[in-house]
C-alpha cells in the first residue's frame, strides 16, 4: 500500500480548522466497526508533506444509510482497540512498514 493508494477524509474541529487524515486499517470489535486513522499535513498542491499522529475513531452508520465517526469514548474501548492495532501491525508488515521509521521497525 502506497501513498497513492490511501483513503484521505477531512474533518473540522470546533475551532473550524480542517485536519486530514488517513485511514491505516479498519478493526472490528464485537459489534463495532473502528478506523484507524493517521493525521497528514497537506501542501498547497493537496500532496502529503508530513505524516502526524494516529487516531482511533469509531465508525457508526447513519439513520440515512451513510457513515459518521466519532472518537472512542471510554479508557476501556481505547485500549482495546489500541491493543487490536498493534496486534495488527505485527501480522502485516506493509502496514508496519507504512507508519514506522524504517529505525524503529527493529526494535
Amino acid at each position: 500500500m502506497g501513498q497513492e493508494d490511501l483513503d484521505v477524509f477531512v474533518l473540522t474541529d470546533e475551532e473550524g480548522h480542517e485536519h486530514h487524515f488517513v485511514i491505516l486499517a479498519e478493526i472490528e470489535d464485537g459489534m463495532k466497526k473502528y478506523w484507524i486513522c493517521e493525521e497528514i499535513m497537506m501542501n498547497e498542491e493537496g500532496q502529503i508533506e508530513q505524516f502526524g499522529d494516529i487516531y482511533p475513531f469509531e465508525v457508526k452508520e447513519a439513520e440515512d444509510g451513510g457513515l459518521y465517526i466519532d472518537s472512542v469514548q471510554s479508557e476501556e474501548e481505547f485500549e482495546r482497540v489500541s491493543k487490536a492495532w498493534e496486534e495488527l501491525l505485527t501480522k502485516d508488515e506493509e502496514l508496519r512498514k507504512l507508519v514506522e521509521p524504517e529505525d524503529q521497525q527493529h526494535e
